[in-house]
C-alpha cells in the first residue's frame, strides 16, 4: 500500500478507506489463511489490494512459478528478439500446469543465470537447490 501511495497510483483518501479496513480486521487475522480472507473480502471493494495481494504472493511455495512471473516474462522478452521459437518454448513450459521454478532452471540454464544476476528473488534457489549457485 506505501508503494502504492508513494508512486501515486492511489490518492491518500483511498488509501485511508484502504488502511482503515484493515485495521478493524487486523485482530481476527492469526495466520496467512485468515490473511488472505482479509485481502479477498477487501479486495471485492478496493481493487488497489489484489496488485498487494499478488505481490505478497500468498499460498505459493518459493519453488512455484508464479513467485518468479516477473522475471519469467522479463526474460522471454529479452531473448524474443534473438530466438522466437525458444521464447515461446521457455513460456509453454513456464505456463505448464504443475511447473517449477527447478524444472526450469534445469531444462533453462541461461535463465537459471539471468535470475541469479537480475533478481533478489535468484537467492532462493540456492535454498531450493544448491546445485543453483552463482
Amino acid at each position: 500500500m506505501a508503494e502504492a501511495i508513494r508512486s501515486r497510483r492511489t490518492s491518500l483518501t483511498r488509501a485511508a478507506e484502504i488502511s482503515h479496513r484493515v485495521i478493524a480486521m487486523l485482530p481476527s487475522i492469526s495466520g496467512e489463511t485468515q490473511a488472505l480472507s482479509m485481502l479477498t473480502e477487501i479486495e471485492k471493494d478496493f481493487q488497489e489490494v489484489s496488485v498487494l495481494k499478488q505481490a505478497l504472493h500468498f499460498g505459493y511455495q518459493s519453488s512455484d512459478v508464479k513467485v518468479y512471473e516477473t522475471e519469467i516474462k522479463d526474460y522471454a522478452s529479452k531473448i524474443f528478439s534473438k530466438d522466437l521459437n525458444l521464447s515461446n518454448a521457455f513460456l509453454q513450459d513456464a505456463a505448464r500446469p504443475g511447473a517449477t521454478i527447478q524444472q526450469l532452471c534445469l531444462k533453462y540454464p541461461e535463465f537459471c543465470q539471468f535470475l541469479m544476476s537480475c533478481s533478489e528473488r535468484g537467492n532462493l534457489l540456492e535454498q531450493l537447490n544448491p546445485q543453483f549457485q552463482a
